[in-house]
């Protein structure tokens, strides 16, 4: 089984390595390697905006939300007011 990435066909398992960490996809899961401890360690981006980051230290930090989004069941977000919401179905 292969998959497209960045415009490059690979075989799984994979992993990219460089001077700062590594990346290795198994097909059953993902590590992230930082090989630096002087810069965040996982960041999501939308549009260029940070949504969601794993710092250095290994704090999960949801970015404030100014609008809210489509409810989704088991959903969690930050809001702009400062306030935590999770989505839930009885």
């Amino acid at each position: 089984m292969s998959n497209l990435i960045q415009g490059y066909q690979v075989a799984i398992p994979f992993e990219l390595s460089g001077s700062n960490g590594t990346f290795l996809f198994s097909g059953s899961y993902v590590e992230l390697n930082s090989a630096t401890s002087s810069t965040d360690f996982f960041i999501i981006k939308n549009n260029g905006n940070q949504v969601f980051k794993v710092n250095k230290e290994g704090v999960v930090e949801h970015k404030m939300l100014n609008s809210t989004p489509t409810v989704v069941t088991g959903g969690i977000f930050y809001s702009g007011s400062d306030d935590w919401y999770l989505y839930y179905n009885r």
